[in-house]
């Protein structure tokens, strides 16, 4: 049937499937990996601000594409903390991706320390936020819409939550009014 199904579609299409279809199997393979207790995340001296920049700049062309320009706020000081710079970069990537997929078009990034914890916040306007469980948010497979169903594994905030952990570090998010908010924290290194 999947043969069959593949005969008749138009190329762009088959493509586009494939690419998510891949993503998805990545995804699924890293959550694994992360809930397995033998895995082990390397840690050393990250500097979160860089990090944070390079990725934020990387969805520069999808934001102006879109009409999109985010709120972004950070310290002038460097802030560095124990990590996993792949890993601290795929827990940006899930949350603003989380954003971009199931909101509007406003975003805020806000990174700041306060008493010695890195906290990093991130918010973006949703549609129907009477759809989303907020408690629920962070378990693997969780959709709050029908829109999830079509662009998401249901897997990026359970990802970055288990890499949050890995790193010492804590996750949880709020809804307030039509802002849903991903707060992150670590401990800071002097």
């Amino acid at each position: 049937v999947l043969a069959l199904y593949f005969d008749i579609v138009p190329e762009p299409f088959k493509e586009r499937t494939a690419k998510r279809l891949k993503e998805m199997l990545e995804e699924l393979f890293m959550f694994t990996k992360l809930k397995n207790d033998s895995f082990v995340l390397e840690l050393k001296t990250c500097c979160i601000n860089r990090i944070l920049k390079n990725t934020i700049f990387s969805y520069y062309d999808d934001w102006s594409g879109r009409g999109i320009l985010p709120e972004i706020s950070l310290p002038e000081k460097q802030l560095y903390m124990e990590g996993n710079e792949a890993g601290l970069k795929r827990v940006l990537q899930n949350i603003i991706k989380n954003g971009m997929d199931h909101g509007q078009e406003k975003i805020k990034v806000q990174l700041f320390e306060k008493e010695e914890k890195i906290c990093l916040w991130i918010c973006n306007e949703v549609t129907n936020p009477e759809e989303i469980d907020v408690s629920k948010v962070f378990q693997r497979f969780y959709k709050a819409d029908g829109a999830r169903s079509k662009n998401s594994s249901g897997l990026g905030l359970s990802i970055a939550q288990e890499f949050v952990l890995r790193m010492k570090g804590e996750i949880h998010a709020e809804l307030s009014g039509n802002e849903f908010w991903v707060k992150v924290s670590f401990p800071q290194k002097n």
